[in-house]
């Protein structure tokens, strides 16, 4: 069973509600939703209410940054469906949000009100990081988001199939309403506006639903007609019975019925298209229409033209994308048309395949062995075909017949090479960047043939021993042990390389180029850069953007490079690359080439592997050397390295490296939170929470508070101050927050054992507390065990009694007198 959230719009001072509830989604608010919801969020009994038109303020801001973010402000798939979300959010009529998660609120037993209470004050702290991320024009404020999300990226995220960039959350019933609402009264029906504006008084029989272009069918007197959602009767009931209306060619149309007889009408004029004199009209494909009298089908248009000639004993069907057919009994056999009555031929069922500009290609079949081409007049022009290519964005073909390759211009209805036939013809991956080009083979011999120019790109030469596709509009020509490029935008052939392949970095670079000991990347700009040193281990960083051959041949490069430049040459890596090898390293386990890493960055100052270094040399046991390390940690902490005040503060905790001084400690911890260091915070709560200085429950809780807001959490501590405090609604909101369901069983049994916070049940209760004590050894959940066990007059059970005088036994757990 899913567990939904519904979201309505309402005024709410006159509690007047949009005729349609606006969203329901599974569990929680969706991510790219949230800051809709951030303005004044609060409960009141078991609703959730916000404020609407500051939400669409802040919903606004966010999408503005995802849009920067990833460049979407031109893209026609991201602006249309954002602009039709917030234009319906926006022209909603009611200035509050109402959220009702009763069916989420079902699956706990805690009061609903208190659920939606907790529920509330969670959103207010979720919307403080968009906020932030809007604040700061960062979406890594909201990285532990996205990871929760499931997503890669918000990007991701909002190209989602059904998400459709976060149109597809909403109730397309909502969003594509057109503002007017049907109402009853008397058992009759009217129209209103969607502020309550009677546009129609009620006086019809019914009026069904409207479709998407705003008419609806309306009755009366038991007839039927046609009216608008502004109020206006476009077609009076006259007719016995009507149809949903809908689009041919941008103009409105419907079929009707009178006297037993179906026809077909424009609404805009009245006039009748099809005379209203068949038995039954129903639409084959975009205004072409099986008209059936008395079991006779005729194909007809909107205007009433016949398409096809003559009459047919079974309906016209349509088969994608262009032609229609009918059946004849006793044959399987079906005659094929086009749209405009062309007669193609009589073939199976799913044989004819469109090519383009009227021509179509068949399948062998059990009439046919072999491949044969239609040309728009339905005549055979092609026949005894092997094989074909047909792509969709070609306007030409290529065949193999008699064991040679041909290649047919469809555009212009000419054989191209001269008619003569080729050894193969292959398209690799150029389709998708060069229409109507093929790679041509011929006596050994390879070129680039455009079909609809009649042009060798590339002339047919022994010389060119390959030719493939390379990355997007380049071709890799192979010569012998070398290797050209080719520009199919430019028309550009390359000198010579040793190799060539796609580039490392595709947002920067088209190729990567190889001769001797030097590298090229042809850029986005088309310019061709030497590889310099400093570059090289960025690029090997990233190698694994290249697949296979390409990949082992600069391998193979990067490691003569490296034998070739000597033991020196990670000195030329720039700092990221510096780091990332060395984490690389670290997180394999090979430390001394971490360290070595680490070191020449720390030398050439890098602060990220300073820290690294003062963490390795304190915390490795292996290399354990903590005066260098915290020499690290220190210069680190000069630079403002919050993590190193963090560690620097540890070590004065805990007396290591440092003589053991908890103010220094203390000292360390504040300057790392107010470098924005979330750890130290939950650090400066564990000082005041376990009374490494002067304990205050009040302090620790705003310093654990504060770490939550940068997703730094430490619920158990939290949830024992909220039970010192008796602050036992807090306590339950924190208790919940015990995903991994390690430490709140003992809780709920003491919470229900006594009626703290909740209505006292001792069999949820015993329940708790057995569920507690099969985590960990707690001295009151025994007792509380052994009463009810032992003196509870409901509970008395003294095998279970006996079990748990054993449990005792077993963990040398002292138990009262009165029990032994």
């Amino acid at each position: 069973m899913a567990h939904r959230i519904y979201t309505y719009n309402i005024d709410l001072k006159t509690r007047q509600s949009y005729p349609h509830y606006l969203g329901e989604w599974n569990y929680v608010i969706p991510e790219l939703l949230f800051p809709l919801f951030s303005a004044n969020p609060r409960s009141k009994g078991t609703r959730l209410y916000f404020e609407r038109e500051s939400g669409i303020v802040a919903l606004r801001q966010f999408y503005h940054l995802l849009a920067e973010t990833y460049q979407l402000h031109n893209e026609k798939a991201y602006t249309e469906p954002v602009d039709t979300m917030f234009s319906f959010l926006e022209n909603l009529p009611y200035d509050t949000f109402v959220m009702d998660a009763t069916d989420v609120f079902n699956m706990n037993e805690e009061r609903h009100s208190d659920q939606a209470k907790d529920w509330a004050g969670e959103i207010r702290e979720m919307a403080e990081l968009y906020k932030n991320a809007i604040a700061e024009q960062d979406l890594s404020f909201l990285s532990d988001v996205l990871k929760q999300s499931g997503h890669a990226s918000f990007l991701d995220m909002l190209q989602y199939d059904w998400i459709n960039y976060g149109l597809g959350y909403w109730n397309e019933e909502a969003y594509k309403e057109n503002g007017a609402e049907i109402f009853e009264l008397d058992q009759r029906y009217g129209l209103k506006d969607n502020k309550g504006n009677i546009l129609v008084d009620p006086t019809y029989d019914d009026i069904y639903n409207f479709t998407n272009e705003g008419v609806a069918v309306v009755m009366k007197d038991e007839l039927y007609g046609y009216l608008k959602d502004t109020g206006e009767l476009i077609i009076p009931c006259q007719y016995d019975d009507a149809f949903d209306a809908f689009l041919i060619e941008d103009e409105l149309f419907a079929t009707v019925m009178k006297q037993g007889k179906t026809g077909l009408i424009q609404l805009k004029t009245g006039e009748s298209c099809i005379p209203i004199t068949y038995t039954n009209l129903e639409e084959l494909y975009r205004g072409l229409f099986n008209a059936n009298a008395n079991g006779v089908y005729t194909l007809l248009n909107s205007k009433n033209e016949q398409i096809i000639p003559g009459k047919s004993d079974f309906p016209y069907e349509f088969q994608y994308p262009d032609l229609v057919f009918k059946k004849e009994k006793g044959t399987a056999l079906r005659h094929y048309y086009s749209l405009s009555g062309v007669y193609m031929g009589a073939y199976p069922e799913d044989v004819l395949r469109n090519i383009s500009n009227g021509y179509y290609w068949v399948e062998p079949n059990k009439y046919q062995k072999k491949i044969s081409v239609l040309n728009p007049e339905g005549v055979v022009f092609k026949d005894e075909i092997d094989r074909i290519i047909v792509l969709d964005n070609y306007s030409s073909i290529a065949y193999l017949k008699n064991k040679a390759w041909y290649i047919y211009d469809i555009r212009h209805q000419l054989m191209r090479l001269n008619g003569e036939g080729v050894e193969r013809v292959g398209i690799d991956a150029l389709n998708n960047y060069m229409p109507d080009v093929f790679i041509v083979t011929d006596k050994g011999a390879n070129g680039l043939y455009d079909a609809l120019q009649d042009k060798w790109l590339i002339p047919l030469s022994v010389e060119n021993t390959k030719i493939e596709h390379c990355q997007l509009e380049f071709l890799r020509i192979t010569q012998g042990a070398q290797m050209r490029y080719y520009d199919y935008n430019t028309k550009i052939v390359s000198p010579l390389y040793d190799y060539v392949c796609e580039g490392i970095d595709y947002q920067t670079q088209f190729l990567c180029l190889f001769a001797g000991d030097k590298m090229w990347i042809l850029d986005k700009e088309r310019q061709i850069r030497e590889v310099s040193n400093e570059q090289m281990g960025h690029l090997h960083e990233n190698n694994h953007a290249l697949r296979g051959n390409d990949q082992r041949y600069f391998l193979d490069y990067y490691r003569n490079w490296t034998q070739r430049t000597g033991e020196g040459y990670e000195s030329y890596f720039d700092q990221e690359t510096l780091y990332a090898k060395g984490r690389c390293f670290a997180r394999s386990g090979d430390m001394e080439n971490a360290i070595r890493l680490y070191t020449l960055g720390a030398e050439r100052g890098s602060v990220r592997m300073m820290f690294e270094l003062g963490s390795i040399y304190t915390m490795d046991e292996q290399f354990q050397n903590i005066p260098l390390g915290i020499t690290y940690y220190e210069k680190a902490a000069m630079e403002d390295s919050a993590a190193a005040w963090n560690d620097i503060g540890y070590l004065y905790q805990n007396g290591t490296g440092y003589p053991k001084d908890i103010e220094r400690a203390r000292f360390a911890y504040q300057k790392a939170a107010e470098l924005g260091d979330g750890l130290a915070l939950v650090n400066l709560g564990d000082l005041y929470f376990y009374g490494h200085v002067e304990q205050d429950y009040d302090l620790a809780l705003d310093y654990y508070k504060k770490a939550e807001k940068k997703r730094h959490f430490k619920v158990e501590n939290v949830a024992e101050i909220y039970y010192q405090k008796k602050d036992y609604t807090n306590l339950l909101r924190y208790l919940r927050k015990d995903y991994g369901d390690t430490f709140s069983a003992i809780y709920y049994g003491i919470l229900y054992d006594h009626g703290y916070g909740v209505n006292q049940n001792a069999k949820k209760a015993i329940q708790y507390y057995e569920k507690a004590m099969s985590q960990g050894q707690y001295f009151y959940g025994l007792e509380r065990l052994l009463y009810y066990y032992k003196n509870d007059p409901a509970y008395a059970d003294y095998e279970k009694f006996k079990q748990w005088i054993a449990y005792a036994e077993e963990y040398d757990m002292e138990v009262s007198e009165e029990y032994k």
